[in-house]
């Protein structure tokens, strides 16, 4: 009998020693010490350019419904979800821009609700405001964030929840650029003869304007049949007269069926084009001529 009452009080104490190695977590929180409004959101989540600062509201009124006999300590939660390259959040207290620590409930943070670190009775009645902060990635595309705030009572851990658990969803988009010269451009040659043809070139400029540093390319398109797509030469609506396209900056031809890669800087951008008339070989064609092109710029 007196063995086995030994073995059973080895047992009991192996017991009660797995029970005190129980980490706070892992105990039952008590809920329902605050009662706390919460802010709303937009039904698409928000939108960010490249670099650009996040920095969003969280804020409303919260009433003490259990009192908190030393103080409330809030605690913060931030889980990123899906999405890859996700910008680095953080909450603050923007009332002194303190960065407010992540958190799990159960821990006391320091910073507490309502501002300072004191007594709440119950049925207190005081406002939070914190904000969500950080910078937005580079890359482009929608990124899903959990974003909790919540409150553990000073030296009644137990005492703790989450006040505001929501979706943080937001997207990182190229802003528009805009066209900030005509969309359509007449060029004009006037009378021209086949003698100083050589000589005759006719140029303009494509102006775009925008927002933020982009990559894009540019394409042009001839109307007309083309002749070398290489040499940027299509044919006229005059026979035995064609056209050549090139790009102004760098004299090149224009590759036809070909793409040209840009960086648009942020502000105004030229996009310079020039063309010029050409002699079909053993032709002395006369009469008026027109040519057509499409110039597509596309942007990311």
């Amino acid at each position: 009998m007196m063995a086995l009452n030994l073995r059973s009080w080895r047992m009991l104490a192996l017991l009660a020693g797995v029970l005190c190695g129980l980490s706070f977590q892992a105990q039952a929180l008590i809920g329902g010490n605050v009662e706390c409004g919460t802010p709303g959101y937009p039904t698409f989540g928000y939108r960010f350019q490249p670099g650009e600062a996040i920095n969003v509201e969280y804020s409303g009124t919260c009433t003490i419904r259990r009192a908190f006999p030393y103080a409330a300590g809030v605690n913060t939660s931030i889980t990123y979800g899906t999405g890859y390259n996700h910008a680095a959040l953080q909450f603050v207290d923007p009332s002194s821009w303190t960065y407010m620590p992540l958190l799990d409930l159960g821990q006391f943070s320091g910073i507490c609700l309502g501002g300072p670190c004191q007594r709440l009775p119950l049925n207190t009645v005081l406002r939070y405001r914190y904000n969500l902060v950080g910078t937005a990635p580079r890359t482009t595309g929608t990124r899903n964030v959990q974003v909790r705030i919540g409150v553990t009572s000073l030296n009644y851990l137990a005492w703790a929840e989450w006040f505001l658990d929501m979706p943080f969803t937001y997207t990182v988009y190229t802003p528009a650029c805009t066209l900030s010269s005509p969309s359509a451009v007449n060029l004009r040659f006037g009378n021209i003869s086949n003698a100083d043809l050589s000589r005759q070139v006719q140029s303009t400029t494509v102006s775009v304007t925008c927002a933020a540093n982009v990559q894009a390319t540019a394409t042009l398109r001839a109307s007309q049949a083309v002749v070398s797509a290489t040499t940027g030469v299509s044919r006229t609506t005059l026979a035995g007269l064609n056209m050549q396209a090139i790009w102004t900056d760098s004299s090149n031809p224009v590759d036809l069926s070909g793409v040209r890669n840009l960086q648009l800087k942020t502000g105004s951008n030229n996009v310079n084009l020039s063309f010029k008339p050409q002699l079909v070989a053993g032709q002395s064609p006369t009469g008026a001529f027109q040519s057509q092109y499409t110039l597509t710029i596309n942007y990311r």
